[in-house]
């Protein structure tokens, strides 16, 4: 019998969980940010995880051509429109990023001139990160009604991941029982 470090889990199961909680995960991740895209008519939206130090795109809708480079991408803290919006320096929406004097400063409007974002917080308060929509025009049109559709997606993905996450925990500690006693 094999054994791993991971409480006896064997590594091709663990790694089978993993993938299926990535499955799970993508699908409810997709639906929403392909909702928060189309309904607001903006060029992309994404979700991703931060830290105290980077911050990372774990999905990305949008035309693949100018977006797709950002998928899996970790990008320094200090220059993400995201960290500067979870910390409350700037609002959840910017219909003008480059008119913004708080993040005009940013490279990032150099290509993105409208942004709105939203955090996924986790029951327990912890933020995952954000859900956040760019667009290369200024959307004069973005505000608090929008900010509350995303946040109302932001809200369902939170608890799909957690839901996932939950699922996954238990799968593990079946098959941590199973092979002890085996």
């Amino acid at each position: 019998m094999e054994s791993s470090s991971a409480g006896g889990v064997i590594p091709e199961h663990l790694e089978a969980l993993q993938k299926l909680k990535a499955a799970e995960e993508s699908r409810v991740v997709e639906q929403a940010l392909a909702a928060a895209q189309q309904h607001l008519r903006m060029d992309a939206a994404y979700l991703t995880t931060i830290d105290s130090r980077q911050q990372t795109v774990e999905a990305i809708v949008g035309d693949p051509g100018p977006f797709a480079r950002f998928q899996g991408i970790a990008f320094p803290i200090e220059q993400t429109l995201c960290a500067r919006m979870l910390s409350g320096e700037i609002p959840n929406a910017i219909p003008d990023t480059r008119a913004e004097p708080l993040t005009n400063d940013l490279d990032v409007t150099n290509e993105f001139h409208a942004y709105i974002g939203v955090p996924v917080k986790l029951s327990d308060g912890r933020v995952h990160g954000s859900f956040c929509c760019v667009s290369s025009q200024v959307r004069p049109d973005l505000g608090a009604d929008e900010v509350r559709f995303m946040q109302v997606l932001a809200d369902i993905v939170a608890a799909r991941l957690e839901q996932v996450h939950g699922n996954i925990a238990r799968l593990t500690e079946r098959f941590r029982a199973r092979w002890q006693t085996a």
